[in-house]
């Protein structure tokens, strides 16, 4: 399969039209030469895919290719570019087609000076180009103007888009007609050679000399209000030693409401209700309705057993307290089930309490059933308060 001309545009290009570029890059050299160049002048390449929009009377539909560039800044407002270009067409009335190749030389001015980041131009250059067609081919010259736009990704690179209106002197496609105007659209990279440009190195001020601290403790002379502070001492904001740490507050080790200083029953079982002076109420009974069981069963829940430790830490803290431990059910099952199962569950929670270490004397279980109802059975809250283990201190 033959290469496309458009492929091999660029080799092809140099060596057929090196001489006849000459005199159009000594332009651009002279004008470079006699430019002030910014900040950042650096040569460039671009390369870009191109589309063109021919003449009507080429009789050829739109076409695809290619152009490389060369740039070179003058300043932030100009620079001069060199451009190969290819591009191929087919015949609208039959399946040849037609290459283009060529060189042209372009000025490129920036109206806003060029920027870090969104940069418009205008395009005017001339150059010559080989028509490559069944018949007439040949070298024809052409003028052009166009512009275009640069975004800068970074430092080196930008994305560019331009557009190019050719006026082609060629008398040899229409009678009568001595030029061909052609539409051009380029979009690509362009790539800035050498490296990053260095920012510019702005030298810092001196740093203001220090106000007086004559104390040395960190706040200046102007706004110390305890001046001659022995040195090394810790000063609040405005120079002063801060205030001494207020006494801490008095603690509820066991959480019953009566601080320790006054509480003369310390370590009161989780729940209990107490007097004034910190100690458990006999005629008050304590209801844990966290102390849950598996579904019928006897099984303490996880969440269950971290309540009973907290009510045997208690215990261990008033060793000569005595507890009645009574389960309860709701009133789902018969009435037998029920009382046994709050039987299991009251000695469930016993044994899990002689587990952490309360003698069995302290402790007496027993189950109710479903006989001494708190709630309505009716109702699903009010089963949920049925299903319950209650406390009571029967030695203090």
């Amino acid at each position: 399969m033959a290469v496309p001309h458009y492929l091999w545009t660029f080799r092809y290009l140099w060596r057929k039209t090196t001489m006849k570029m000459k005199p159009l890059m000594a332009m651009a050299l002279v004008s470079c030469t006699t430019a002030v160049f910014a900040a950042d002048d650096r040569p460039y390449f671009g390369l870009q895919g191109s589309y063109i929009s021919p003449d009507l009377d080429r009789q050829t539909d739109q076409g695809l290719g290619a152009t490389l560039l060369l740039g070179l800044p003058a300043g932030d407002y100009l620079a001069s570019e060199l451009n190969v270009f290819g591009l191929k067409t087919d015949r609208l009335s039959s399946t040849d087609s037609e290459q283009l190749w060529g060189a042209g030389l372009d000025l490129a001015v920036y109206p806003f000076k060029r920027s870090a980041s969104f940069s418009p131009f205008l395009l005017l250059g001339s150059g010559m180009q080989y028509d490559d067609r069944a018949s007439n081919d040949g070298w024809h010259g052409f003028l052009n103007a166009g512009g275009g736009v640069l975004y800068t990704v970074n430092q080196r690179t930008s994305l560019r888009l331009d557009a190019k209106r050719y006026r082609v002197n060629d008398n040899e496609v229409a009678a009568g007609n001595a030029h061909l105007w052609d539409t051009r659209i380029n979009a690509g990279v362009q790539i800035a050679f050498g490296g990053d440009t260095p920012p510019p190195v702005i030298a810092a001020p001196p740093p203001p000399a220090p106000p007086a601290d004559s104390d040395g403790d960190g706040v200046p002379d102007s706004r110390d209000r305890c001046p001659n502070t022995p040195l090394g001492s810790v000063v609040d904001a405005n120079g002063c030693p801060p205030p001494p740490p207020p006494p801490p507050a008095p603690k509820d080790s066991d959480q019953d409401g009566v601080l320790d200083p006054v509480d003369a029953c310390p370590g009161t079982p989780y729940g209990m209700k107490v007097d004034a002076s910190g100690c458990a109420i006999k005629t008050a009974k304590v209801v844990l309705h966290d102390i849950n069981f598996e579904f019928d069963s006897a099984r303490l829940t996880a969440a269950a057993k971290q309540s009973l430790s907290k009510v045997a830490e208690g215990l261990r803290g008033q060793p000569s307290m005595e507890l009645l431990i009574e389960g309860h059910t709701d009133s789902v099952g018969a009435d037998a089930y029920n009382l046994k199962l709050s039987k299991l569950r009251a000695n469930a929670a016993r044994d899990y309490l002689i587990g952490e270490g309360i003698s069995p004397k302290r402790l007496t279980a027993e189950g109710l059933g479903e006989a001494k109802p708190v709630a309505s059975n009716k109702t699903k809250d009010g089963r949920a308060e049925n299903r319950r283990v209650e406390f009571s201190v029967t030695k203090q």
